[in-house]
């Protein structure tokens, strides 16, 4: 039996979801596409694939609706006791 990857957590949610960090990849969880956006320029909008959302933002939307915005609540899903 194999171990479980080590995930490393979205900079949005914060939930273990990511393969490798800014690698372009959807959270399951609240749907925020890593694109290395961390603390240190967390406000500001990057208008790259996060369209206008700011990390700050996309972690606001998440912590009132489940979703790094609204519009993504239809493909979010809750996380997993693993991704805790």
């Amino acid at each position: 039996m194999g171990t479980a990857p080590v995930l490393f957590r979205c900079p949005c949610c914060g939930h273990r979801t990511l393969e490798s960090p800014s690698t372009l990849a959807l959270c399951p969880v609240c749907w925020w596409e890593d694109d290395g956006q961390e603390d240190a320029d967390a406000s500001e909008v990057r208008n790259t694939v996060n369209g206008e959302l700011s990390l700050n933002d996309a972690r606001m939307h998440y912590s009132q609706c489940g979703a790094a915005h609204p519009r993504f609540l239809p493909y979010v899903r809750k996380p997993e006791v693993s991704e805790q």
